[in-house]
């Protein structure tokens, strides 16, 4: 009897230790994968959350998927930090050790994205704008043009997310750092709201609210039904 049960506390420590050799491959394939589609400088980290991994590489589906990938580009926001949970992956760990997979089903991802203040004001396509942080919202100034003139102008902003797009919404400006007439004013805040899009979010992500943050905006997506297809890891959901 004690030699059997020695016997199996050996055979489940085997279990255990080729359990998390397994894992280990499947976490770099995956890093592996996601890092060439997305042309990345260097791959992502990726976690295949769960035990034992075996089981859920055998059904070829992965209940939790931890993904996080730096520097990513969306057309006019840059330097973007993805942070994602893949929950429902579908994939055989034969395709995917093999680096064969041309397209992956994914039930649903939740996940942030940082978005640096830095960025914003370039992608607002307004020239010398500058964004910071300030009491919950945004402290937004520059040089614009107002009825004729170029000024010098700031504003307290608001953001918010309308129709997948990140708004920012410019009021209580100043003009100069003095008061000013209401029609100058107004008009400078018009000048300094803008609205960006980010798009081809990558895992299919897409944006459902946003957090002001000391130094970057944190805004929250998700996807539904998402299909990860080689040569574009932006998916289709």
């Amino acid at each position: 009897m004690r030699r059997l049960l020695i016997g199996v506390v050996i055979l489940l420590g085997l279990l255990a230790i080729a359990d998390r050799i397994a894992v280990v491959v499947a976490n770099r394939a995956v890093a592996k994968q996601i890092g060439s589609e997305l042309e990345l400088a260097s791959d992502p980290s990726v976690h295949i959350a769960g035990f034992p991994f075996l089981t859920q590489a055998i059904r070829g589906r992965y209940r939790d998927v931890h993904v996080q990938i730096p520097a990513v580009t969306s057309e006019n926001l840059r330097n973007l930090d993805v942070d994602a949970r893949l929950h429902g992956v579908h994939a055989p760990l034969s395709d995917l050790a093999g680096g064969k997979l041309d397209q992956v089903p994914v039930d649903d991802v939740t996940g942030s994205v940082l978005v640096h203040y830095d960025d914003l004001a370039r992608a607002s396509g307004i020239p010398g704008l500058s964004v910071q942080p300030v009491n919950g919202g945004l402290r937004v100034s520059g040089q614009v043009r107002v009825l004729g003139q170029t000024i010098s102008a700031s504003a307290v902003a608001h953001i918010a997310v309308q129709q997948g797009s990140l708004v920012v919404s410019a009021d209580q400006a100043t003009v100069n750092g003095a008061p000013a007439p209401p029609a100058v004013v107004d008009a400078a805040a018009r000048v300094l709201s803008f609205r960006v899009t980010p798009r081809q979010l990558p895992l299919g992500l897409r944006i459902t609210g946003v957090s002001t943050g000391p130094n970057a905006l944190t805004v929250s997506a998700q996807g539904t039904s998402v299909v990860l297809r080689r040569g574009t890891l932006a998916g289709v959901g």
